[in-house]
């Protein structure tokens, strides 16, 4: 097919999902009414900003945004996040035991446990 609306959204990986119909309603159904919202409480992922892993604790590297400075989401509390996307924590039925005292794991942890 040609994607949502037949014009074209997709293929691509969720484009049959929410990640296609959300483009697809602001491109075409409702035009230049879209904002963007921060992604740390918005579909918070627990992704490292920058180019370089993180190790113990030490975030390194380039903000992958452009941005000189950038907002690390791991650290956000839980309570101010509105909605997760669990592709690098994974589904919490998955039963992921994310254990380690790491800041790539805290964040998939509270997400998973809240």
């Amino acid at each position: 097919g040609k994607g949502w609306g037949g014009l074209g959204y997709g293929p691509f990986y969720g484009s049959l999902t929410f990640q296609g119909i959300v483009p697809y309603y602001y491109d075409e159904l409702h035009p230049n009414t879209a904002v963007e919202l921060n992604r740390c409480y918005y579909n918070a992922m627990a992704d490292n900003p920058r180019d370089k892993k993180t190790v113990n604790d030490v975030v390194s590297g380039k903000c992958r945004d452009g941005r000189e400075v950038c907002e690390d989401c791991r650290e956000i509390d839980i309570g101010d996040i509105s909605t997760a996307h669990f592709t690098l924590c994974q589904k919490p039925w998955s039963c992921l035991p994310h254990s380690q005292d790491m800041l790539q794991h805290r964040l998939c942890r509270r997400l998973h446990h809240e």
